[in-house]
Formats: structure tokens, C-alpha cells, sequence
């Protein structure tokens, strides 16, 4: 870790911990008590056999998003890789040791797309943020995203973000902020409750003239500043159907509009995104509840690209994507005890994914024209016996591939199908009130995306970027297994360690194969038998009401095993570092004053699991400061001056992809809330 960075890290919680130590402690940290819906239901977390973490509004106050990205919550937490390219680009990175996409993302317990919508959702309209790690296929689905790394499985855990839903009072906020790069915020918050009915909405505008994220030598070649504007916009709420508030719909609509450019003047780009929620949940008796969800996601993406790799910044062609999934989710469980339940529910989703090529004084051409669906029947026992919690499911699940056209050929086989049982099972012994080991085990299935099949560029190109195809992926199958323990070492402190193993039968991966100055190019390949595990560690504590800290380390080790191909037998993972670790803590200091500071430093990674042509990236280190000073002008009204302060070392490391962190950035401003 850089010198500087462990010098002003320790300052302040030197700084920090002398001020709280004024105060008195007292016990707000609790193991068992918080209720989370990670089986449909809310329940405690100690009835929960699978490690779950909960960030709530307040801790997500304090958190800096540099790339105002959602998924840069999850940066901090053991086991996690997060690497959101840029303010304009996808959320990257790993989830167990396994890449991108075995860690879903959820809205109210259906699923939204892990690499595009956390950087598409406002955080205004969220309560807390669940994260579960550990095997959770049976009750959760794979999203059929046939966009970027494609589908994305629960193998390694879901994060699953929760809705306000209940307000006290009306409650506006209005805030404005600038920042670097001239970068301007607005947004404006409202929530109001109508009898039983809970109703929010928010608006939230950013423009930036932001600054070149490519490497040195990068494909992306800026040559001025890639601006862009973001407007979020949202309305939601929860009707409560009864005075006892145990049957409720709740509903959300998302629309975000995001449009730039890439840092010359012909590779624009303008993009829309549309997210529909509808939930239904109640006890039908003392001992039935019913669930119903439904969802709709649209993504359209509109990216011009020029012709720079013949040294010409002319416009070449306006490229297309338009992606909708439609996810439904049924279920009813069943009391059998006063804990113990049984979960029983039937799945769908249906994806269609189109791309479309438009060339200068050309012919709109298509390029991947498809439609998949998706059906699951599932059903899970959760029995408690005295101190001991045990979970066993079953899952069937058949997807259906229906392709007019991929890579702008009608393929030979135009219909494909796929049929698989899963399983999975957990154990948890609430040994006394400080100490719970837990146990997991489960698997998973993900038949190959679209894009990684059909690519966007064609076979023998070499100078246009994108993702190659490759028509011979197969389906990967995955088993996952945790086990680990929680230790509450005092009525403030608690202690987590857990070691995960997962492996992967014929894991597509995504390699770099081609990254120059003009070119960058990648291709989805099964990478045979892949082998991830590891262990993480935890420890948290609050001291009174005024300070909270928390440390963790993952260590991770991967191996790829294919006697078939030389040049990946023995090889790692691509974007998976070899080691993690967090610190962070959040001091409420005299004067209405809080500080939070957060450091993250991840080890190497490679880009490819080829040890022929792979590319290894440096390990680094990223340390941000949040201040807020407030001012309570009544019982209702107050002001908040903030200050955040991304990368104060202004280290400026290179990510996937040939992307690279811009460095140091600040954004400072007020927010009122009456």
C-alpha cells in the first residue's frame, strides 16, 4: 500500500477515534434481529444459513460512487471485486473469484441487469441493499442478458436492492453540487404518505465535460473531453391493503437518458433505459402468503463510430442495440412452525435482443436478431430445530434460444434448448447468541449470450473493435460451496470468516485478444474446468452512536484446467485479483460533523486466461473521504454541506479493457431537506 495513502488513512482514524472516544458505547450492532426477504419473506438474519450483508440508507449516505455507479456499494464488501470503467461505461470486474456474472443483481427480488442498471438507478429510491454471498439458484433466477458477458447466474450471490417503502411525514430534499471536470449535479426527492399509500419520486441531472479514461497507447484514442449528460427520473410506491400492513402492492418506474460522446467528434453515443416494477405480497392466512412479480427492462444503446483506425475521424457507421426482458416471478409459502417454512414458485422470462448496423450512405443491416425464454418451477424446505437451521431446495428450469439471426447469418440451428435440475442445501447452528457457523452448497447452469455467440464484429476483422463470435460455446454448469462462521467477540463487535470454493465445467470467459492503439477486441471462450476459491474475513464494530469501522481481506486463487489447450491448462481467470481488502469507518463527530473515510486495495489481475497473449495489470489502491456538516434549522428543516473526495492519491490505475482511472476528483455541495 502506498505510503502517503496509509499515512492520511491513519490520521484520520487516529483523528477520529479520539473525538467518539468522548462518547459512551453502546451495543448497535446485532446479529440476529435485522430482517431481510432474501427467501421471499421477511426473517431475521440468524434464520438465514447463507452470509448476508445489509448496507442501509445511512451507510450509503457516507459512500462515494466516483463513477456514480451502484455497484461501487458492493466495492467494500469481502469477496467482492467491483471495477465500473467509467461514468459512461459498464460495472465490471469479479463475484467469488469467478468473474462478472455470478453475483445477480435484484430490485424487490426480481432480477435487473448486473452490468448496465446500477449505473442507470438513482440511490433516493432505496431503503437498504442485501448481499448475499453463497449459492442462491433455486429461489433466484438467472437474468437473460444477451448483452456484454451475457446471462449472469446466483452461483456466488445476489445483491438485491430494496425499495423505500413507509414515510412518517412528507419529506422534499433538493440538492446541487460541482465538482471536477466541471461537473454539475442537480436533483430534487420527494416522498409523501396518502393514508396507506407511500408515494415517492425524484428527478436527477448531471452534466460533465469528465476527462480521457483511456490507458496510455488505448484504443479509446480521446482527443478531447468525452462529456456527457444523465438524467434520472423515478416514481414509486407501496400500498398498504391492510391496517395490519401484511398484504401490500408496491410498483416503481425508472427512466434514465444518458448521451455524450467518447472523446471525438464522431463517436457519440446516446442511450435510454426503461425499468418497469410491479409487486404483490401478502398472508392469504395465519400460515399462506402469496408473492407475485413482475418486471420490464429496456435497453437501447445508440454508439457512432468513425473510421480512426485508418487515420480518418470521419463517421463510419451508427450502431444499435435494443434489449428487453420481461422477468415474472409466483410463489406461495407456507408456515409449517413458527419459523420453519416451505417455499414453492414458478419462474419466466422472456428476453429479445436485436443489433443493427447503419453505415454511412448505407443500408441498415442486422446483425443479431433473437428471442430466448426462460421457465422455472422451484421449491425450497426451511426447517428449524431448535438452534439448528437447515435449507434444502429443488429447481427445473428449461431455456429456449430462438435465433432469425446471429452475426448477420441465419444460423443452422435456429432453435436450442436446454433443460436442468438444480439444487441446493444450508445449514446454520446458532450455537448461543455470539456464535453461528454456517454451511452452503449449491449449483448452477448458464447457457452462452447471445453477443458472446454471435459477436459484433465479423470473423477476420482485425481493425474494427468489439467482441468477436464464436458459434462453438457450450452451456457452463457450476457447484458452489461455503462455509464459515460469525463471531460476536462483544455487544459492539462482531467477527466473520468464510471459505468459498466454486468450479465451473466449460466457464466461458472473457479475453482480450486484441488490444493496440486503434484496436481493442475480445472473445468469449470455454475455458475447460475453472477453480475458484478462497476465504474472506470480517471485522465490524460501532462504538456508541458516534463511530463504526469496519476491515476485511479475501484472498483468492484460481485455476484454469484444459488438457485440451496448453496455452490455458494452468492458467488463472482473467479480472480476477489475487488478493482484497477494505477499511473504512464512519465517525459523527461535535458540531454535526461526520467523516468517512474508505480505502480499497485489490492485487494483479490478468486480462485473458490465455498465458500466450494475457496482459498483467498492476495492483493499486483507492482512498476516499466523504464530510458532511449539518445545519438544523428546525425539527423538519436542515442543510447538509458536503464535500467528497474520490481517489486522493490520485493513482491513476489501469482497469480492463484498456481503461484506465482518471485520478483524483471532488465534487462539493448542499442539500436541504424540509
Amino acid at each position: 500500500m502506498n505510503l502517503k495513502c496509509f499515512l492520511l488513512f491513519a490520521w484520520v482514524i487516529s483523528l477520529a477515534s479520539s473525538l467518539s472516544a468522548q462518547q459512551p458505547a453502546t451495543d448497535t450492532l446485532n446479529l440476529h434481529e435485522v430482517v431481510v426477504t432474501t427467501s421471499k419473506t421477511p426473517q431475521s438474519l440468524s434464520h438465514l444459513t447463507q452470509k448476508m450483508d445489509v448496507i442501509d440508507a445511512r451507510e450509503m449516505e457516507f459512500m462515494i460512487s466516483g463513477n456514480r455507479n451502484l455497484s461501487e456499494l458492493m466495492l467494500y464488501k469481502p469477496g467482492a471485486f467491483v471495477s465500473a470503467l467509467s461514468r459512461n461505461d459498464a460495472n465490471w470486474g469479479s463475484y467469488g473469484g469467478i468473474g462478472p456474472k455470478y453475483s445477480t443483481y435484484m430490485l424487490q427480488g426480481l432480477p435487473i441487469d448486473a452490468f448496465v442498471d446500477p449505473m442507470v438507478l438513482d440511490l433516493n429510491a432505496f431503503e437498504r441493499v442485501e448481499v448475499q454471498r453463497g449459492p442462491a439458484s433455486v429461489l433466484y433466477p438467472n437474468y437473460l442478458s444477451q448483452d456484454f458477458a451475457g446471462n449472469q447466474s446466483p452461483l456466488a450471490g445476489t445483491v438485491n436492492f430494496i425499495l423505500r417503502d413507509r414515510t412518517d411525514q412528507p419529506l422534499t430534499s433538493v440538492s446541487a453540487a460541482y465538482g471536477s471536470y466541471n461537473t454539475l449535479n442537480g436533483s430534487a426527492f420527494h416522498e409523501n404518505q396518502i393514508g396507506n399509500l407511500h408515494l415517492m419520486g425524484s428527478l436527477n441531472i448531471e452534466k460533465s465535460d469528465y476527462t480521457d479514461y483511456g490507458s496510455p497507447g488505448s484504443w479509446l484514442n480521446m482527443i478531447d473531453n468525452p462529456e456527457y449528460q444523465k438524467t434520472k427520473l423515478f416514481v414509486g410506491g407501496t400500498w398498504h391493503l391492510n391496517p395490519e400492513k401484511n398484504q401490500k402492492i408496491d410498483f416503481f418506474a425508472n427512466q434514465t437518458w444518458h448521451s455524450g460522446d467518447a472523446g471525438r467528434p464522431n463517436r457519440g453515443f446516446k442511450h435510454a433505459y426503461s425499468l418497469l416494477h410491479f409487486g404483490y405480497s401478502g398472508d392469504i392466512t395465519d400460515k399462506l402468503g402469496m408473492g407475485l412479480k413482475l418486471g420490464y427492462r429496456n435497453y437501447k444503446r445508440s454508439s457512432e463510430e468513425d473510421n480512426f483506425h485508418l487515420n480518418d475521424l470521419s463517421l463510419r457507421e451508427t450502431d444499435d442495440v435494443n434489449q428487453s426482458i420481461l422477468p415474472v416471478d409466483l410463489y406461495l409459502t407456507y408456515k409449517s412452525g413458527k419459523i420453519s417454512r416451505f417455499i414453492v414458485g414458478g419462474e419466466f422470462q422472456l428476453a429479445n435482443y436485436n443489433t443493427n448496423a447503419l453505415p454511412v450512405n448505407g443500408v441498415e443491416t442486422t446483425g443479431n436478431d433473437a428471442q430466448v425464454s426462460q421457465f422455472g418451477i422451484y421449491a425450497q424446505e426451511e426447517l428449524t430445530f431448535g438452534k439448528t437451521v437447515l435449507r434444502g431446495g429443488l429447481k427445473y428450469v428449461t431455456v429456449n434460444n430462438d435465433i432469425a439471426l446471429l452475426g448477420g447469418s441465419a444460423p443452422v440451428d435456429k432453435k436450442r434448448s436446454w433443460d436442468v435440475v438444480l439444487w441446493n442445501a444450508g445449514m446454520k447452528y446458532n450455537a448461543n447468541e455470539n456464535f453461528s457457523p454456517f454451511l452452503n452448497v449449491g449449483t448452477s447452469f448458464m447457457a452462452p449470450g447471445l453477443k458472446s455467440v454471435g459477436g459484433t464484429v465479423a470473423p477476420g476483422d482485425t481493425l474494427t473493435s468489439g467482441q468477436l463470435p464464436n458459434p462453438d460455446l457450450k452451456p457452463e454448469k457450476g457447484t458452489g460451496l461455503d462455509f464459515g462462521f460469525d463471531y460476536r467477540i462483544n455487544p459492539a463487535t462482531i467477527f466473520t470468516a468464510r471459505y468459498f470454493y466454486y468450479g465451473i465445467d466449460d466457464a466461458i470467459v472473457e479475453n482480450s485478444v486484441r488490444n493496440n492503439g486503434t484496436t481493442s477486441q475480445s472473445k468469449s471462450v470455454n475455458a475447460g474446468k475453472t477453480i475458484a476459491k478462497g476465504f474472506e474475513m470480517e471485522l465490524k464494530q460501532r462504538i456508541g452512536g458516534s463511530l463504526q469501522w469496519f476491515a476485511n481481506y479475501t484472498f483468492f486463487q484460481t485455476e484454469v484446467a484444459n488438457r485440451f489447450d496448453p496455452d490455458q491448462d494452468g492458467s488463472n481467470l482473467p479480472f480476477v485479483p489475487d488478493q482484497v481488502a477494505n477499511f473504512g469507518l464512519t465517525a459523527w463527530l461535535p458540531w454535526q460533523i461526520t467523516v468517512s473515510p474508505y480505502i480499497h486495495l485489490a492485487g494483479r489481475i490478468y486480462d485473458s486466461s490465455s498465458k500466450s497473449g494475457r496482459r498483467l495489470y498492476s495492483s493499486f489502491e483507492l482512498l476516499n473521504l466523504d464530510i458532511h456538516k449539518k445545519i438544523s434549522l428546525s425539527d423538519k428543516t436542515s442543510l447538509v454541506a458536503f464535500v467528497r473526495f474520490y481517489n486522493l492519491t490520485n493513482n491513476r490505475f489501469e482497469m480492463p479493457w484498456q481503461f484506465q482511472d482518471p485520478g483524483f476528483s471532488m465534487m462539493a455541495g448542499v442539500k436541504a431537506t424540509f
